[in-house]
């Protein structure tokens, strides 16, 4: 296994996805920070551009007849007002942080106990967790908002909406595609056979030199982000704040909602360590199913180019497969959730009901994955092996 990270190490691969991973990493929090910052002038033709979309909204409701349309309707524009809360919100108590808590606390408040005269089940879960988040905060005299300036916890967990995802794909398809390709290619695999040393384990000692190189790659820059951001901002001191995040759902059929009574609230710390574990199962299972292509072509061109429309194709048909009537073939749903977030936040209503909110299934679907990616790889490698 040294001698593979050893390899990598010194290819110019690595040095290639060491500047993409800190390059990327730049230009995100280029860009995230411009958003933060937008000005205030921005916000305003923001909300009268959705709450004309309302208006709107409201005019086809009072038009159409279809009741299963009117509430499409009415759960657009119940999430649009969401939306133009919260940004009156930020711009009235922009230099008022505990006011806006204490405000955001009131509007959930307001909304659980509206939810709960309306019977909306899953309203009353969300706008209850929501304010009891909140409340605790207050309680404890913490007033700070995930986004509200862009800081190390911002940094980390906005990656997962996406990014983290996009960076692990990149850098794994960079070190993986060849690793076991370029054997074939190089003639390289001839002495292997010559090897004294089990056929699995050098498949097996591959695989853990690439998750390991792309573990640090990954993670470990979001760290080093994540300490020199804290360390401007003087955030560190945030840890123990309760964000959006919750540790317990309940299933009922395939529908996913969090659960309100006894849930166990995150604070920051947890969230991040929770972010940064999904991201290894998440490398451990693309770099699997990499290095089972890496070893079935002898092009490493063939291997990205193979897992690559397996990613797209998985991305496109996600939310047709969600509507199938089998829930065992729902499960394909879960193999490499792009969107690590949904794995644990509340604050999307309308999202919660995926299925991959259900953190014990993602984890355990995509070892099993990675198992049978790696195995695979083994008995591949050994018949091609015996052809040589």
């Amino acid at each position: 296994m040294n001698t593979e990270i050893q390899k990598i190490l010194k290819s110019k691969k690595f040095f290639i996805a060491l500047i993409i991973t800190i390059g990327l990493n730049l230009f995100y929090c280029w860009f995230v920070y411009n958003e933060e910052n937008k000005s205030i002038e921005s916000t305003k033709q923001y909300i009268a551009y959705t709450e004309k979309q309302i208006k709107e909204l409201q005019q086809k409701l009072k038009k159409e007849k279809d009741d299963m349309k009117k509430r499409l309707y009415l759960e657009q524009i119940n999430e649009l007002n969401r939306i133009i809360q919260k940004e009156k919100l930020k711009m009235q108590y922009a230099s008022n942080p505990k006011k806006e808590i204490e405000e955001r606390a009131r509007y959930y408040k307001m909304r659980y106990e509206i939810s709960q005269k309306a019977g909306d089940y899953k309203e009353l879960e969300i706008n209850k967790v929501n304010y009891q988040i909140l409340n605790e905060n207050i309680k404890r005299k913490k007033y700070y908002s995930v986004g509200r300036q862009f800081d190390g916890w911002t940094y980390l967990l906005s990656q997962s909406y996406g990014i983290a995802f996009f960076i692990i794909i990149v850098l794994a398809l960079l070190i993986g595609s060849g690793i076991v390709s370029d054997e074939y290619r190089e003639g390289t695999a001839k002495i292997l056979k010559t090897m004294p040393v089990k056929r699995s384990n050098i498949i097996l000692s591959k695989f853990i030199a690439t998750v390991l190189t792309v573990s640090a790659l990954v993670i470990g820059i979001q760290i080093v982000f994540f300490i020199v951001l804290n360390l401007i901002t003087d955030s560190f001191k945030y840890y123990d704040v309760y964000c959006n995040w919750i540790s317990k759902y309940k299933v009922i059929g395939f529908k996913i909602y969090p659960v309100s009574d006894g849930v166990k609230l995150l604070n920051l710390l947890e969230c991040s360590l929770l972010q940064l574990l999904t991201e290894i199962i998440l490398i451990l299972a693309i770099s699997g199913a990499i290095m089972f292509f890496s070893t079935i072509f002898e092009n490493g061109a063939f291997a990205s180019i193979s897992f690559f429309a397996i990613i797209i194709a998985i991305s496109i048909f996600r939310q047709k497969i969600l509507i199938l009537k089998r829930p065992i073939l729902k499960l394909l749903s879960l193999i490499f959730p792009w969107e690590l977030s949904m794995v644990y936040t509340n604050s999307l209503p309308g999202e919660i009901e995926w299925i991959y909110a259900s953190f014990y299934i993602v984890i355990g679907l995509n070892l099993l994955m990675t198992v049978i990616f790696v195995l695979a790889s083994m008995k591949i490698f050994e018949h091609r092996e015996k052809v040589l």
